[in-house]
């Protein structure tokens, strides 16, 4: 475990704040990750911002460094400090909970190699059934076979990093929101 300063950004496409967004911030995959108590939430100020520190996994993962297709190729595996960080946001009336995964690499570069994953809701009130997505878009089992171009958030910022003078972490997280999707 890690002390771990979180710094939370919520806007628009345009980078406009959205305040007063209730979010829920979860982090490491843990037993009960998905539940619906599981982490911190909060409300956005003014600035579509909230910080806090909170206690945190960080475990180590062997990842190769993304780079262009012929350095991948030559490149070795390399050891990462791996964070899994969900958000749990509102989206054209439903609640969905965004998981992702960011890797710190020992030259101070982040990732997040994956994208992200989104889960819904099951009859028990836990984010336990996945979004699919392929070429033709996201499909959310809330929108009874409706297909979205986009999941509703995307995220924008991220930085993963320790503090050298102690044994404390620091991530900077900012989401954007996309316009509600308009029926075809």
């Amino acid at each position: 475990m890690i002390e771990l300063e979180v710094h939370f950004k919520l806007t628009d496409l345009e980078y406009h704040p959205l305040p007063g967004a209730a979010v829920r911030l979860v982090f490491g995959v843990q037993p009960g990750w998905q539940n619906p108590d599981a982490g911190r939430s909060f409300v956005t100020d003014a600035n579509g911002e909230y910080r806090f520190r909170t206690a945190a996994d960080i475990d180590r993962r062997l990842r190769k460094k993304p780079t262009n297709f012929v350095s991948s190729l030559l490149s070795r595996r390399q050891n990462t400090d791996h964070l899994a960080v969900a958000a749990e946001l509102e989206y054209v009336g439903f609640r969905w909970l965004y998981a992702l995964d960011l890797y710190h690499f020992p030259d101070g570069t982040v990732s997040l190699p994956h994208g992200i994953s989104v889960y819904t809701l099951d009859a028990l009130g836990r984010f336990t059934i996945p979004a699919l997505h392929d070429a033709s878009g996201w499909r959310m089992a809330d929108l009874n076979g409706m297909v979205l171009t986009v999941p509703g958030y995307e995220p924008w910022d991220f930085l993963l990093q320790p503090d050298p003078a102690s044994r404390d972490w620091s991530l900077r997280l900012a989401f954007k929101q996309w316009p509600p999707p308009v029926r075809r």
